[in-house]
């Protein structure tokens, strides 16, 4: 039976190395089916690369046991309060752990020497997904964060919302075609196919009534953040002196 508590303390060193837990098969299944913690997944890895991107000249794995430590609790923490702050406090939290970050780079005992760094950028895939199979997840991506947003009275919006649901549904055949080798992906895709023939089949005289309904099924589901898990990363990475 899945624990979110135990399940969320066994993947935080897994977080905090940087590793992909979507293709790792002790993980996989856990994350498809419990929402919030594939939401705590996501949102601790934009963490760690918000952490990470503050001084990539300093390793984030190598720490020390006793800074792994912090950083490990400091995700147990931010699980406990995300839920209970507004966006704005939880920024405020990322700049005071960077601010750590650098407190601790700058007591490091033997100085680095100044030189130039080289940037370059690195394309991470979680899963081998064709081109035009990411461009399809990344359009449901935005769909979705969309209908999550829309009012019902927004009739004009919600037209548009509807448009786009029958375009994605006369592509979403061929598109879990090309994942039938990724099950994981394909059930993804399966769940996604009911919720957009529902939006599609909104009706403005009911809207107020099935709007809201759709809207907490996509986030009951976890889809945004499944969808996502899927696509590819795009990191800038600096090669500074070791």
């Amino acid at each position: 039976m899945h624990n979110c508590d135990e399940f969320r303390e066994r993947i935080t060193e897994y977080i905090i190395d940087r590793e992909d837990l979507t293709v790792d098969p002790r993980f996989q299944h856990e994350l498809l089916i419990c929402p919030d913690c594939a939401e705590f997944y996501a949102d601790s890895c934009e963490m760690m690369a918000a952490l990470a991107s503050v001084d990539a000249t300093v390793p984030v794995r190598g720490f020390t046991p006793a800074f792994e430590l912090r950083q490990k609790n400091s995700l147990i923490e931010f699980e406990r309060g995300r839920k209970a702050r507004a966006y704005g406090q939880i920024l405020q939290w990322v700049a005071a752990a960077a601010a750590l970050f650098l407190v601790t780079a700058s007591l490091l005992r033997f100085p680095r020497p100044s030189v130039p760094a080289t940037e370059a950028t690195y394309v991470e895939h979680p899963v081998p997904l064709d081109p035009v199979t990411v461009d399809f997840l990344q359009q449901s991506e935005l769909l979705l964060r969309n209908v999550v947003k829309l009012a019902p009275s927004d009739t004009q919006d919600l037209e548009d919302v509807k448009r786009k649901a029958s375009e994605q549904l006369l592509a979403i055949e061929q598109r879990k075609d090309a994942a039938a080798h990724l099950p994981h992906v394909r059930n993804v895709m399966d769940t996604y196919e009911t919720v957009l023939r529902d939006i599609r089949n909104v009706d403005e005289k009911s809207a107020a009534d099935d709007m809201p309904d759709i809207q907490n099924r996509i986030q009951r589901n976890g889809l945004i953040a499944n969808i996502k898990a899927f696509q590819p990363r795009v990191t800038m990475v600096n090669f500074g002196p070791q």
